[in-house]
């Protein structure tokens, strides 16, 4: 594959997480924790560069890199993969309000207009009549935890642009660790909000084994392979399927319906994402 094809490979294989996740039936911590240990493994054994040692840098990600992932999987056995998906999307606002304080770089006009639409279409998730089903037991408890998703997912964003300056191959180190240590980290965790693991059934293990290998291992490692050779703006574009194919596979996995107000906010938000990519290519062909 060329490297844009291996970005929209990696993007349809993140979609499949909605629809996988809901498909198992162990507790939300020990989907997330064995999803974490199959993904460690086929990481590690893809990518050599990631068989490093963690040093304190790549340390200090670990812990935003369990809670984009983890919490992930938890809002999506409470809400719905629409729901969960489009608020982690929130997490360009985390990252423009965070990277003044954290990298010194200052916010530009377009980045105000784009927090104010993002605002906008989290404030519609929120608006939206929080209906139960049998796919979303907990839709207003599971929206803020996949709102907790985007905030780490931001910063971890921020931890790998920080880190590229330092150690530019130490991305995929941060990878394949965080999955390692999302196992023992859901471990500790499970008892805490009264959660066993559990031996599940087949039909779990093999959605499981798929959301480790392909959905986090294989899509991982295509976007570390494709990532130099792709502008940050493109990139940033065709990974957007993920957003948009998640709730469709759903709905055709689970007859999930997200509420219009939900979708909506979905959409504003996607917008928002989108014309931030695209302002910077138009400023540039102006000039």
């Amino acid at each position: 594959m060329n490297a844009p094809l291996r970005l929209l490979a990696a993007g349809v294989l993140f979609s499949l997480g909605g629809a996988l996740i809901k498909a198992c039936s162990f507790p939300s911590l020990e989907r997330a924790g064995a999803r974490s240990l199959i993904a460690a493994i086929t990481l590690f054994w893809l990518l050599p560069e990631a068989r490093r040692l963690p040093n304190r840098r790549i340390a200090l990600l670990l812990l935003p890199y369990f809670g984009a992932t983890t919490l992930f999987v938890v809002a999506n056995t409470l809400t719905t993969a629409a729901n969960a998906i489009f608020l982690q999307a929130t997490y360009p606002f985390w990252v423009a309000v965070m990277a003044p304080l954290w990298l010194g770089e200052r916010l530009r006009r377009r980045d105000l207009w784009v927090l104010l639409a993002i605002s906008a279409g989290m404030a519609l998730f929120f608006l939206s009549p929080a209906e139960t089903s049998a796919t979303a037991p907990d839709p207003v408890l599971g929206d803020w935890i996949a709102l907790a998703s985007g905030l780490c997912y931001g910063a971890l964003l921020l931890g790998f642009r920080w880190l590229s300056r330092i150690d530019p191959g130490a991305s995929s180190a941060v990878v394949a660790w965080g999955n390692a240590v999302n196992v023992p980290l859901t471990l500790l965790c499970s008892p805490l909000v009264g959660q066993t693991w559990t031996s599940g059934d087949p039909t779990s293990w093999a959605s499981i084994a798929v959301l480790g290998t392909l959905q986090v291992g294989l899509a991982y490692a295509l976007v570390v392979r494709a990532m130099p050779h792709v502008p940050a703006v493109t990139a940033s574009l065709i990974l957007m399927i993920e957003p948009a194919l998640n709730p469709v596979l759903a709905y055709l996995a689970h007859g999930e319906v997200p509420h219009a107000e939900a979708m909506a906010g979905g959409a504003l938000i996607v917008f928002a994402v989108l014309a931030a990519s695209l302002w910077p290519v138009r400023g540039v062909e102006r000039r």
